[in-house]
This record gives structure tokens, C-alpha cells and sequence, in this order.
């Protein structure tokens, strides 16, 4: 590292989270506090994160630090290596909406008792969500459902007034009435909040219900009606390039990923095979 570089990004698909990316070679970082959540997740080196508190706490890669608005802290490398870190900041207004969410009632904003937690499936959550968010790489609805679950995941397991969850309630109407908008739909941009709107359910439970009873999420669904579109359009001898935008991916990158992953081949591929 030959700087202290930090990125940031405001999130295209989700109002109020910012994404940032830094490499310190050296910080001494004085205490301070931010109005937001700040969730972030060690790459590599070692930070002293509260120097000044009671204990110092040391993290490392693996590390998952929660700091909650108003809290005071501060940074400072341990030595010349130097360190690299993610952050999501979050607005409070966007916890509280999941923690109610969870919940179906009001709830207080979640607080986070615990600065740091070591957790496997969360870390490789919040990486893989981080590079989606930063580079805006999947569609709204899949970006937004894999913030939401990571997020609730969180809230769920390291809160320190955790959300008591109602059980599911299976409801086919409900079912019925999000399959009927995604297929109707499914060539424009859809979001989580349209299908909240249109099911009458919180996007927490919607996902659980439509899952219970289809197999897969929302999100998953609207990719496999897409690729399924596609297959239809291909062979029709519309080119690649038209039939990823006419079934409502927002670039060929992301439909011929998605299509590989489904079909085991490219669009064109697939295409020839018909057309020989």
C-alpha cells in the first residue's frame, strides 16, 4: 500500500447506504462518532479500533464491526503493514423499517451491544453484498434482497433488543397476486417496495411466504421467468443483444451470466443449437 485511499459509493438501489473501500497504510484516526449505523468487515491487516476504551480492541481479517450512531470510537494502524476494510453506512430509519419488518409491530431502532462479532456466513454475506452494492452489479430487485436478508440476518442474531419473529402465515393469494405482477411485469425494473405494495406484506415476510410455497424468493423467481422469456425470443431469431434488454436485464453481462447459470450455456449457444 502505498497511500491511505478510501472509495466511496452511495448505493444506486438503495436509499440511504453509502459503501466505502479503504486501504490505510497508516491512520490515527482521534475519536469521533457518525449519525448512522456503520457495519464493516476486515480484508487484511490489523486496526486498533477504541484505543481509549476500557479494553482495546484489536481486529483483524474476519472481524465484523458494528458501531451504532452516536458511538464513540476511533482508528489507528499497529504498525508499517497497514490495513483494508468495508463499510455499509446505513440510515437508522432503514434498521428500524427491518426490524419492524421482522417483527410486524413497532420496534426501537436496533442497537448493537458487542463492537466486534466473528461469524463465517455473515462475513461472506456482507462481501458479497458489498462488491454487488459498490459496483452495482446484479438488478434492483436482487441487489435490494440480498441487502435486506443480510441485514435482517444481522439484526436477528446481534441486536441487543432482537425482534421477535411471528410465524409464517402461508397465504396462496398472496402468492398468487406477486406471481401474476412478476409475470406481467417482469420486463421492467421491479423492486422489493412494488412487490411489498402489491402483496400487502412486509418484504421480510413476502420473500419467506412466496419461498415456502414456490421454492425460491421473489428475485429468483423474476430471473427464471426472465431466462425462460429469453428462450422464447431466441427462438425466434431475435439476437442476443435484443432479447437480454427485452426481458429486462440491464446489460448483457448479467443476462448471459444468469442465462449460463441456468441453461449451462450462452444465449448464442442456445440460439445455434435451434437454428442449425
Amino acid at each position: 500500500m502505498e497511500s491511505n485511499i478510501l472509495n466511496y459509493r452511495r448505493s444506486q438501489e438503495l436509499e440511504g447506504v453509502e459503501l466505502m473501500n479503504a486501504n490505510f497504510k497508516s491512520n490515527n484516526a482521534s475519536l469521533h462518532y457518525h449519525s448512522e449505523f456503520i457495519v464493516g468487515v476486515m480484508e487484511n491487516g490489523v486496526q486498533v479500533y477504541c484505543p481509549k476504551a476500557p479494553k482495546d480492541k484489536f481486529i483483524s481479517a474476519g472481524h465484523i464491526s458494528m458501531i451504532n450512531p452516536g458511538r464513540l470510537h476511533c482508528n489507528k494502524s499497529i504498525d508499517n503493514n497497514g490495513y483494508s476494510y468495508k463499510t455499509f453506512n446505513i440510515q437508522t430509519n432503514i434498521l428500524n423499517d427491518i426490524a419492524n419488518d421482522i417483527a410486524q409491530n413497532e420496534c426501537s431502532i436496533p442497537r448493537f451491544d458487542n463492537l466486534t462479532v466473528k461469524d463465517i456466513e455473515l462475513e461472506k454475506r456482507l462481501f458479497y453484498l458489498h462488491d454487488c452494492l459498490f459496483f452495482n452489479e446484479l438488478d434492483a430487485i436482487q441487489q435490494q434482497n440480498y441487502f435486506y436478508e443480510t441485514i435482517a440476518y444481522l439484526i436477528r442474531n446481534y441486536s441487543s433488543d432482537k425482534p421477535k419473529e411471528i410465524q409464517n402465515i402461508f397465504n396462496k393469494k398472496i402468492v398468487n397476486l406477486t406471481k401474476d405482477y412478476l409475470h406481467t411485469h417482469y420486463a421492467s425494473k421491479i423492486t422489493l417496495q412494488q412487490l411489498s405494495e402489491v402483496s400487502g406484506m412486509s418484504s421480510y415476510y413476502l420473500n419467506r411466504i412466496f419461498s415456502k410455497s414456490i421454492g425460491i424468493p421473489p428475485h429468483k423467481y423474476l430471473i427464471n421467468l426472465r431466462i425462460n422469456k429469453a428462450q422464447e425470443l431466441l427462438k425466434k431469431k431475435y439476437s442476443a443483444t435484443e432479447v437480454g434488454y427485452m426481458t429486462g436485464f440491464f446489460d448483457q453481462s448479467h443476462f448471459i451470466k444468469n442465462f449460463k447459470l441456468l441453461l449451462g450455456i450462452t444465449p448464442k449457444a442456445y440460439q445455434a443449437a435451434f437454428l442449425k
